[in-house]
């Protein structure tokens, strides 16, 4: 899980109040942060990948129109 298996409970006190806690506020930062954070490792991940697989890639083979298949 990426929110490291933390999330709030919202079955008990689903009309109880309706008014902003500060805990929503700290969590909801904390959330961004760590998207933030999986988006940047992803794309570096996604790079690497992109440079292994570049490198193994091997040409295409040039055919002529005379060539059966």
């Amino acid at each position: 899980m990426i929110n490291l298996g933390c999330h709030p409970n919202v079955r008990e006190n689903m009309n109880s109040s309706t008014e902003d806690s500060p805990g929503m506020e700290q969590f909801l930062k904390t959330i961004k942060e760590i998207r933030s954070g999986v988006e940047t490792v992803l794309k570096k991940t996604n790079e690497v990948m992109k440079k292994k697989w570049d490198t193994k890639k091997k040409p295409k083979v040039k055919q002529k129109s005379s060539n059966l298949v």
